[in-house]
């Protein structure tokens, strides 16, 4: 692999991450274009090591294992418990859909690449919108229930 292609999936790799990293960013979540990006970038490395770093004999799907299995662990530190809700579990899985990218990268998979990435645009913009206003239409749903149990019109139920 020449120096040109190897900088061209490190370059890429960082510029996927970050694409995918100023949603997060935009919203203010925990981790935003850098972790992203970092992310992205370590896991087309390690994509790329596991190709060329070691032997004909050595099994690349090791090292992407390792991947997956350390990014789990990235993820678990963005997941937070605020009162009733659980916080960060789109970021996390957007942590590990980002090193997904990366690996697909630094093995050549450009055109695998550009479909996880478009797919996570799709999830994390239109799906959010759809994710939204399904829930103020529940909560506008709940906040009629209320009103009416408040004003004696419908008895409560026993959950």
């Amino acid at each position: 692999m020449s120096a040109l292609e190897l900088g061209a999936r490190v370059l890429l790799a960082c510029l996927f991450g970050a694409l995918v990293g100023i949603e997060r960013q935009w919203h203010h979540k925990n981790a935003g274009v850098r972790t992203h990006a970092l992310v992205s970038l370590g896991a087309s490395a390690y994509g790329v090591i596991s190709l060329l770093g070691f032997g004909p004999t050595t099994n690349p799907m090791l090292i992407a294992a390792g991947v997956v299995s350390g990014i789990g662990f990235i993820g678990g530190g963005v997941i937070m418990r605020r009162g009733p809700t659980v916080q960060g579990i789109n970021t996390a899985a957007t942590l590990w859909a980002t090193a997904s990218m990366g690996l697909a990268i630094g093995a050549g998979y450009y055109t695998l690449t550009t479909l996880i990435f478009l797919t996570m645009l799709v999830i994390q913009f239109p799906l959010r919108w759809l994710e939204n206003a399904i829930e103020a239409r529940l909560s506008s749903a709940q906040g009629a229930r209320t009103q009416r149990q408040e004003s004696g019109r419908i008895p409560e139920r026993d959950e």
